[in-house]
């Protein structure tokens, strides 16, 4: 007896079946291979946004004094300057008398510490501080003092049992919208270096501790912490006392996928815990 065989009829609706058996198992492959693109994409993303936030943070930490200052960008809410310490703890300031500062060390190579040029932050026991550049080298006056001047011809410090002079470099971070980028740059450079691109959002926020008579309390960004466009680290208001305590971060990065713009925030936020030991409430900018 002689099999059977197929009709016409069964093998196009074999055929049928096969094409949609593999249809539906390629379109789910490709489904797949989108959705991972996309969690690839969204990573990406994030980790690229904790990267630079990472970094700024890093960077704030090891502020001088916890000084917010506007050299060589204006602290504000797209942008960021701060002093950091470039040598040791710092040197302790015995006397101050207008341009020149006399400073205790017991370092012998105090020269070569504190060159000419240095750029320097004093910070004295009343809350005053200032930045400014050094324009002669360290000569000793003393059994362990020295004298040293500076290009302030009057330095707005006082000579306090808590006076101290540190080396630092002064640097910052901006928010570029018009070419949406993050830029880097430290005081004297030429020009400015790309931190991160297709950065869609980027936004700074200050947190206050408000002291009153009755009360402590925190507010973020409160009315008059922005004098000209620059963040004050100190400031007082309806008969409250501003000091800065934190500083948060908000930075929006996209990429592009498959036609159209990923996007993830990312957020972080930086304690100003040296202001617990030095509280800078007025800083000056005298030739830095």
């Amino acid at each position: 007896m002689r099999p059977q065989a197929f009709t016409v009829l069964e093998l196009l609706l074999a055929l049928l079946v096969l094409v949609i058996v593999m249809s539906i198992a390629f379109n789910t492959s490709i489904q797949g291979l989108q959705l991972n693109q996309s969690n690839e994409a969204i990573s990406t993303a994030q980790n690229k946004a904790r990267r630079v936030l990472e970094v700024l943070s890093q960077d704030l930490r090891t502020a001088a004094f916890a000084i917010v200052t506007n050299a060589p960008f204006n602290s504000n809410t797209t942008s960021i300057s701060f002093a950091q310490v470039a040598g040791g703890a710092g040197y302790t300031v015995s006397a101050v008398a207008g341009s020149t500062l006399t400073l205790v060390s017991n370092s012998a190579t105090l020269a070569s510490e504190i060159p000419v040029g240095s750029r320097l932050v004093v910070v004295d026991g009343n809350g005053n501080a200032v930045l400014t550049r050094t324009s002669s080298l360290p000569v000793a006056s003393g059994l362990s003092t020295y004298t040293l001047t500076t290009t302030c011809n009057n330095l707005p410090v006082t000579a306090t049992s808590q006076t101290l002079a540190s080396v630092i470099n002064l640097m910052g971070y901006s928010y570029d919208t018009a070419n949406q980028k993050l830029v880097y740059q430290v005081q004297g450079d030429a020009a400015t270096t790309d931190v991160a691109f297709d950065v869609t959002n980027f936004r700074i926020d200050y947190v206050y501790q408000r002291r009153t008579s009755t009360a402590v309390t925190e507010e973020r960004n409160p009315s008059g912490y922005l004098v000209s466009g620059r963040v004050q680290p100190y400031f007082t208001s309806g008969g409250a006392e501003f000091f800065l305590r934190r500083v948060q971060f908000t930075l929006g990065i996209q990429i592009p996928l498959r036609g159209r713009n990923v996007e993830r925030t990312y957020t972080g936020q930086v304690d100003m815990i040296n202001t617990l030991y030095y509280q800078a409430k007025v800083v000056n900018v005298c030739n830095p």
